[in-house]
């Protein structure tokens, strides 16, 4: 998606009302942090993943509480016991900490959701996703002002595949949640409730390369594909799910600086 002008960019608009700005300032005497943070649906947690330098702050936050931890070496390093910084950084970063971990909790779930809603769009062809107003009650949408309303803008990690399944019945890709990008491809007759795995998608751990692996035993003319076609589509949609993932940690990522202080909102100019 680059043009002969530069890299394209995609354009979300997001509602993040209420947000008011944070008291307590992160420690300028620490670098800047790398920031990602995750919606835990089923437990109603936020994870907030805060990296100053080489070590990795952990922190998990529900309506009811704060826990949090370090790692040192990265996010997959040992757990650290008390703190790397002398006790004025560390009160001030704990501060600012917990300011901002409750900011990414009250809004991370309805983010998360409206992100997902953008990227749909994009992989559709847009560069621009304005937030819809289906699903809210007409007199909520009302309440809300154009300074609640922002946009954020992300660098195009190229296109999405077009994916459509020309074989029979159904078929849909399954992430290994123990296995990051590994994907396994299942299927389902016309008309069945059963399901069967066609084969996976396996990411090299060594070279970060995806390669695809057909289960023994399949009958493809009852799938109504070859099997070269079969795993061809399996890669195309590892491809687009890394696309957009790509867009999704990318804008997360942009609405975090915001929450934590380190930009400035941009309010939305299509409202």
């Amino acid at each position: 998606m680059a043009s002969e002008h530069g890299p394209e960019y995609l354009e979300t608009e997001l509602l993040i009302p209420d947000v008011p700005r944070l008291v307590h300032r992160y420690p300028s005497s620490l670098p800047t942090p790398s920031l990602h943070a995750r919606w835990i649906e089923e437990e109603g947690l936020s994870l907030a993943f805060i990296e100053i330098g080489d070590v990795a702050m952990h922190v998990e936050t529900t309506d009811d509480d704060v826990a949090w931890h370090l790692h040192a070496d990265g996010h997959d390093g040992p757990l650290l016991e008390g703190t790397p910084w002398n006790d004025k950084t560390t009160t001030a970063l704990l501060l600012w900490m917990e300011e901002f971990a409750a900011k990414v909790h009250s809004c991370i779930e309805m983010i998360d959701e409206d992100i997902f809603d953008a990227i749909d769009l994009f992989e559709a062809g847009a560069t621009s996703a304005p937030i819809s107003s289906v699903g809210f009650d007409p007199r909520e949408w009302a309440t809300f002002t154009k300074k609640d309303f922002q946009v954020f803008s992300v660098a195009a990690p190229g296109q999405a595949e077009p994916q459509i399944w020309t074989g029979a019945g159904e078929a849909w890709h399954l992430h290994d949640e123990e296995r990051d990008g590994d994907a396994e491809l299942i299927w389902t007759a016309p008309g069945a409730d059963d399901h069967i795995h066609l084969g996976a998608v396996i990411v090299s751990p060594e070279t970060g390369l995806a390669a695809t692996f057909a289960n023994p035993g399949v009958d493809w003319d009852e799938i109504g594909m070859s099997e070269t076609d079969a795993m061809d589509w399996l890669l195309r949609e590892h491809r687009n799910c890394v696309w957009a993932s790509t867009i999704h940690d990318a804008v997360t990522e942009e609405v975090l600086k915001m929450l934590a202080g380190f930009t400035k909102p941009v309010v939305s100019p299509h409202r």
